[in-house]
Protein backbone atom coordinates (compact mmCIF):
# COMPACT_ATOMS: atom_id res chain seq x y z
CA UNK A 1 0.00 0.00 0.00
CA UNK A 2 1.44 3.33 -0.93
CA UNK A 3 1.78 6.30 1.24
CA UNK A 4 -1.01 8.19 -0.53
CA UNK A 5 -3.47 5.01 -0.16
CA UNK A 6 -3.08 5.29 3.46
CA UNK A 7 -3.11 8.72 3.81
CA UNK A 8 -6.34 8.58 2.06
CA UNK A 9 -7.84 5.88 3.91
CA UNK A 10 -6.96 7.86 7.57
CA UNK A 11 -8.51 10.65 6.15
CA UNK A 12 -11.63 8.76 5.54
CA UNK A 13 -11.19 6.85 8.54
CA UNK A 14 -11.42 10.60 10.73
CA UNK A 15 -14.33 11.50 8.68
CA UNK A 16 -15.61 8.72 9.55
CA UNK A 17 -15.24 8.91 13.03
CA UNK A 18 -16.58 12.44 13.10
CA UNK A 19 -20.22 11.75 11.38
CA UNK A 20 -20.53 8.78 13.32
CA UNK A 21 -19.91 11.05 16.26
CA UNK A 22 -22.52 13.37 15.20
CA UNK A 23 -25.19 10.46 14.82
CA UNK A 24 -24.95 10.01 18.03
CA UNK A 25 -24.84 12.95 19.59
CA UNK A 26 -28.45 13.08 16.95
CA UNK A 27 -29.66 9.84 18.43
CA UNK A 28 -29.12 11.55 22.05
CA UNK A 29 -31.25 14.19 20.95
CA UNK A 30 -33.97 12.33 20.40
CA UNK A 31 -34.28 10.30 22.72
CA UNK A 32 -34.18 13.63 24.78
CA UNK A 33 -37.41 14.39 22.98
CA UNK A 34 -38.93 10.80 23.34
CA UNK A 35 -38.86 11.28 27.23
CA UNK A 36 -40.10 14.61 27.31
CA UNK A 37 -42.86 13.54 25.00
CA UNK A 38 -44.00 10.88 27.48
CA UNK A 39 -43.64 12.86 30.28
CA UNK A 40 -46.07 15.62 29.02
CA UNK A 41 -48.43 12.92 28.00
CA UNK A 42 -48.29 11.29 31.65
CA UNK A 43 -49.33 15.07 33.05
CA UNK A 44 -52.10 15.30 30.33
CA UNK A 45 -53.34 12.38 31.14
CA UNK A 46 -53.04 12.80 34.85
CA UNK A 47 -54.60 16.02 34.95
CA UNK A 48 -57.58 14.59 32.55
CA UNK A 49 -58.46 11.98 34.78
CA UNK A 50 -58.40 14.14 37.92
CA UNK A 51 -61.27 16.80 35.83
CA UNK A 52 -62.90 13.28 35.21
CA UNK A 53 -63.21 12.40 38.59
CA UNK A 54 -63.86 15.75 39.97
CA UNK A 55 -66.74 16.10 37.19
CA UNK A 56 -67.86 13.15 38.20
CA UNK A 57 -68.20 13.79 41.94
Amino acid sequence: MSLETAAGFSARGIEHSGVAAQAVEELGRAGLGVSESAASYTTGDMQAAAAYMIARG
